[in-house]
């Protein structure tokens, strides 16, 4: 797997510090490393293209322009490059959550911070690349589990929910509860709901990032709440 990176810090040799624990991790894991560097926020913007980059790891404290705002001025044209703050602070953490954050290092950090941020990252990756093959009536496709909002029962078929589409198969929701990811939960004996589209919970349904609503059994509400909440937390 190729990564590119941007390592951003105003000193030198805290530049130098993260780039020798990253080309560390690259020796010991499946990945080859891109990385280039920035000396301050403000250079960082001035560097940007889309999909440049696919993490940064970016100081708060420096000048011209800090980090928390570099970061908001990214997020405004870039949402799906990853940041993980690098600081001497922890009192930028709620900050850090709204930025959507990957991660967040304190200095001094050591080898195994850096490594679980690079792990989190290569999980989530695969993650995306997750495929569910199922038969329909024009043949075998290959969906892309990020694409499922939520899967429902119908008897002997299901209906697979995807971004603007609906695909109907003859498999049991047991056969295919079985083979996806923990980002599905089952919140009904019918359905089963992608996390990751989870806008909320209204009563007794989920409501999901493309306006539908699934229903929760009322034996499964307070699980539900709760394993949203405890999906929310670990992913972000």
């Amino acid at each position: 797997m190729i990564i590119s990176i941007l390592v951003c810090d105003d000193l030198p040799e805290e530049r130098a510090n993260l780039i020798r624990k990253l080309r560390a991790y690259e020796q010991t894991h499946d990945a080859e490393l891109e990385i280039e560097t920035a000396s301050d926020g403000a250079e960082l913007i001035a560097k940007w293209q889309p999909d440049r980059w696919e993490i940064i790891f970016l100081d708060i404290y420096m000048p011209h322009l800090n980090g928390i705002e570099a970061a908001r001025q990214l997020r405004k044209v870039d949402i799906r490059c990853e940041i993980v703050f690098v600081t001497t602070s922890r009192d930028h953490g709620m900050e850090g959550y709204a930025l959507k954050a990957m991660d967040y290092l304190t200095k001094p950090y050591s080898q195994q911070d850096v490594d679980g941020a690079m792990d989190w990252y290569i999980r989530k990756q695969s993650e995306k690349r997750r495929e569910l093959t199922v038969r329909t009536a024009d043949g075998n496709e290959d969906l892309p589990l990020k694409d499922v909002c939520y899967i429902e029962s119908r008897g002997h078929t299901c209906d697979i929910h995807l971004n603007g589409r609906v695909v109907r198969v003859r498999r049991s929701i047991d056969e295919l509860s079985a083979e996806l990811s923990d980002a599905f939960f089952r919140c009904h004996k019918s359905f089963l709901v992608n996390l990751a589209h989870a806008s909320g919970i209204d009563g007794n349904r989920f409501r999901m990032d493309n306006g539908d609503s699934v229903s929760i059994s009322a034996t499964k509400l307070s699980e539900s709440k709760s394993t949203l909440l405890q999906w929310r937390v670990e992913k972000n």
